[in-house]
């Protein structure tokens, strides 16, 4: 009789555990897709405008003085950076959702093991 109440308490427990761990990692896994998703439409939406920098660079570079070329130059190369940066951040952020949904049907596996 005590055996069996302490394998029903046991399962209740690891059901609850279940649970709240099913629902705050679907709630991680929604915001992190919302965050990617954002993060990749603005990039998208703004990533042509470095290409149009660069263009706009060479056509009036042989129009400036060797210090405002070189400043320009200059310029230019903080916003490849900048461009690169922003390239890797939505990279990361796809790479930390796949890994979420990942980690999460692992856990569900594992709760599953020992119901």
């Amino acid at each position: 009789m005590i055996m069996g109440l302490f394998r029903n308490n046991t399962k209740r427990m690891i059901q609850e555990f279940r649970d709240k761990s099913e629902y705050y990692s679907n709630d991680l896994s929604r915001d992190i897709k919302e965050s990617f998703e954002e993060l990749k439409s603005e990039f998208d939406e703004h990533h042509q405008v470095y290409s149009d920098f660069t263009e706009f660079v060479s056509q009036i570079k042989s129009k400036l003085t060797a210090i405002e070329a070189k400043k320009l130059e200059e310029l230019s190369s903080g916003l490849k950076h900048i461009n690169r940066c922003a390239k890797k951040g939505v990279e990361s952020m796809r790479e930390l959702s796949l890994s979420q949904r990942k980690i999460t049907r692992e856990t569900l596996r594992v709760y599953e093991e020992f119901e």
